[in-house]
């Protein structure tokens, strides 16, 4: 983004970039047109600064989240990848990317090129943070999936995605492990995977049982193919969501009150 943040700069004027130093009556003489130097000589200022900059003539609005970030990127603030902290600074970079955009002229996909969907996703604040979280982690299983076949011939990928995956054979349902309380757990085919249209493996959970059916619920979404998962209710709720191809949602298991658990037999699915 500091690239960015000096091409709106240098699009007021050149001289706007130059680094109060003390050559600094040098640095406006040659970004102004005057004044050959040597380029390492040349110190522009950084992206803090820039910002600032920006601010006065009217361009930015003071944005604390903004600032955070960039204190972040220069490790002045320290947070883990992975926190809600760093999750949160999406919003703040996609907003003012888009306005320095705006002020140059130019369309998002020139600065964000194939994420430009999924920024715009994970900026929605009218959408709650998991439904975000699952948007982006489904567009960056797909550019990993792809990136893997650049370069290669396109009947490799189309070989790959029709392969038998591991587990192929379990295309119905079929006991996964015994809970505690004596419950199956249960996994299945899932359908197209979101990311990549691999066939991925739905996992599910009991949640009720009677004592000649058992009902499941879906608790869960992996692909072999290209890593993407997602876990929990809240998760799968997000997926449902996310305009993705149809899943099995519910299953309702037959059975005897004394049948054991390897002799369940499939019952009614629900596709929602």
């Amino acid at each position: 983004m500091e690239k960015l943040v000096k091409a709106v700069l240098v699009s007021k004027s050149p001289v706007y970039i130059a680094e109060i130093r003390n050559n600094s009556a040098d640095v406006v003489l040659h970004l102004g047109g005057h004044l050959p130097m040597d380029e390492e000589k040349v110190r522009t200022v950084g992206a803090m600064e820039a910002i600032k900059r920006l601010r006065k003539i009217g361009v930015l609005q003071p944005d604390s989240q903004l600032d955070l970030l960039i204190e972040m990127r220069n490790g002045a603030a320290h947070t883990s990848p992975d926190s809600t902290l760093a999750k949160a600074m999406i919003s703040p970079l996609a907003r003012t990317v888009e306005t320095l955009l705006d002020d140059l002229g130019k369309p998002l996909d020139t600065f964000w090129e194939r994420w430009t969907e999924a920024v715009k996703a994970a900026a929605n604040e009218q959408e709650d943070q998991v439904f975000r979280d699952v948007q982006l982690r489904i567009t960056q299983a797909r550019h990993a999936f792809e990136d893997r076949f650049v370069g290669l011939p396109a009947e490799v990928k189309e070989g790959a995605l029709k392969a038998p995956q591991p587990r192929r054979e379990e295309w119905f349902a079929r006991p996964m492990e015994i809970k505690k309380d004596g419950m199956v757990v249960l996994k299945t085919s899932g359908g197209d995977c979101p990311a990549c249209g691999g066939q991925g493996l739905l996992t599910f959970e009991p949640v009720n049982r009677t004592a000649t059916e058992t009902t499941f619920t879906a608790n869960g979404f992996g692909c072999y193919l290209c890593n993407f998962e997602v876990n929990g209710p809240d998760e799968m709720a997000a997926l449902r969501k996310a305009n993705t191809p149809g899943m099995v949602t519910t299953m309702a298991v037959s059975h005897g009150p004394t049948l054991a658990p390897e002799g369940i037999k499939m019952g009614e699915t629900k596709a929602g």
